[in-house]
């Protein structure tokens, strides 16, 4: 896939976990990987950090209005999911 650009980042789930299509809801440390098309197609995987199978994060589908926000769509994923617990 030409132009298609990647993210990954390592992260300790929120309460509750992240919900999977696969799966079901996993938790503990994880790590997403989000992958942005030229066209906009935004696929967001996620996995236990350090597994080899990766899961389909539940919703979608994404689409970013400009594949330039890409990294900084990541960024903000990331911050959601690994927010401090009350």
């Amino acid at each position: 896939m030409s132009g298609t650009t990647e993210r990954t980042t390592v992260f300790k789930a929120p309460r509750g976990g992240v919900m999977t299509r696969e799966v079901g809801v996993i938790s503990g440390e994880l790590e997403l990987l989000t992958a942005a098309e030229p066209d906009g197609t935004l696929v967001l995987r996620i996995r236990y950090a350090g597994a080899a199978e990766w899961y389909t994060v539940d919703g979608g589908p994404f689409r970013l209005h400009d594949p330039r926000d890409h990294e900084v769509l990541h960024e903000v994923l990331v911050s959601l999911l690994h927010r401090p617990q009350p």
